[in-house]
């Protein structure tokens, strides 16, 4: 019995502090929306009305995580857990810690090769690897979910609205625009 201790689960420290961030960065954008609050000639509320609803819809959402990682916290901060399941946790959190980080650090590096790159060369490749991070291991499934979503965007995008694509820079912006022009 002397190697058991009372801890608090890291899932529930992640929750919060999960819970923490998302607040943050929904009162900065709270902020940021009284930038462009100016009136609209067509919608009596504003530029404004809509991102303020989605931000709101954020802010409970997280408010409600955090009121709920306290309690879950609370209850399992009261289980006796011995060492080895506390070693067996922290690694799984070291794990899972990395995951999230690659989660949220692909997008960027996303976005970033869309300019350099273009839309018509990186998507694919992103929609590939994302859905195997978060999960997807059938080859089928992932080229298949792959080729109709990159499908569906290029045709919604290029041939129904005809809104310009990223194109990348230099080598990159001439080969996109032969993609585009095979595609119209």
């Amino acid at each position: 019995m002397a190697d058991r201790k009372r801890i608090e689960s890291p899932a529930s420290r992640r929750s919060r502090v999960e819970a923490v961030v998302w607040l943050a960065l929904a009162i900065a954008a709270f902020i940021v929306t009284f930038e462009f609050d100016g009136p609209l000639p067509t919608f009596e509320f504003g530029a404004a009305f809509w991102p303020r609803v989605v931000i709101a819809g954020v802010i409970v959402s997280a408010g409600v995580l955090l009121v709920s990682s306290y309690f879950v916290g609370a209850r399992e901060s009261e289980a006796v857990i011995d060492e080895r399941t506390t070693d067996a946790l922290s690694e799984d959190a070291a794990r899972v810690t990395r995951k999230t980080l690659a989660i949220f650090a692909i997008p960027l590096v996303y976005v970033y090769a869309i300019h350099q790159v273009g839309f018509l060369l990186v998507t694919p490749i992103f929609l590939l690897g994302y859905m195997y991070l978060l999960g997807v291991r059938g080859w089928v499934t992932l080229i298949a979910v792959t080729v109709g979503f990159y499908g569906a965007i290029v045709l919604i995008f290029v041939k129904l609205i005809y809104t310009p694509l990223p194109q990348g820079a230099g080598f990159f912006h001439s080969l996109n625009g032969q993609l585009i022009g095979l595609i119209q």
